[in-house]
């Protein structure tokens, strides 16, 4: 398999922090350009997507949006559009979500109190396990949504069973009140769990971590 393919599609960061996970998101920005999105896991789950480059959106915007809202983890992710619309890039980027209220603002959109969200670098053949979710609820062609669904209707253990394919994924999950990072089972993609600030990081590669001190 050519690991230069499969490592340039897509980015995502999962950090404890804010700061530290919008500057390892764009030390991945060459992994996608087309949009990016964040979400915020914590009393509730807030996603928010924008087209373009990491930095159409800077730290203040995204402080303001996420303000007043009690955070643990920071999901982040660059896209580079392996499947859904070229017409609908902002409604494809990630995060996906499952419930939630949509606001959308134009150049972004801000989705607050999801049940779930996703968000996932690689990519899935959904054939496999298509007939075990509801068709009619997904709003997409992204496998990145179908995904969250499978996981909403089986479980983790199988999802990572079920799914073929190559892929990290993160779950930010209200419901068992947890953030689950999973890759696939022959560990095809790349995936690096760090530590920054004495905390862990997740990230698709470490130039992530190497370019932050991490």
């Amino acid at each position: 398999m050519n690991t230069e393919v499969v490592r340039e599609h897509c980015g995502v960061v999962l950090s404890r922090s804010l700061h530290n996970g919008y500057n390892m998101i764009r030390s991945l920005q060459y992994r996608g350009r087309e949009a990016c999105g964040a979400f915020a896991y914590g009393e509730s789950i807030t996603a928010v997507k924008w087209i373009g480059p990491v930095r159409t959106f800077d730290l203040v915007d995204l402080y303001r949006i996420f303000r007043g809202k009690k955070i643990y983890w920071w999901g982040f992710h660059v896209r580079y559009a392996t499947r859904g619309r070229k017409s609908e890039i902002l409604k494809d980027a990630h995060p996906h979500v499952i419930g939630g209220k949509v606001t959308d603002n134009g150049n972004h959109i801000i989705i607050e109190d999801c049940d779930m969200a996703i968000i996932h670098n690689g990519q899935v053949e959904t054939s496999g396990f298509s007939q075990s979710i509801d068709s009619a609820k997904l709003q997409t062609g992204c496998d990145s949504e179908a995904l969250l669904h499978y996981y909403r209707a089986k479980g983790a253990r199988e999802l990572l069973k079920t799914a073929p394919g190559a892929y990290v994924l993160v779950i930010a999950d209200r419901l068992t009140q947890s953030v689950l990072v999973m890759k696939d089972r022959h560990s095809i993609r790349p995936g690096i769990i760090g530590v920054k600030d004495g905390e862990y990081c997740v990230a698709s590669e470490n130039v992530a971590f190497l370019e932050n001190g991490a």
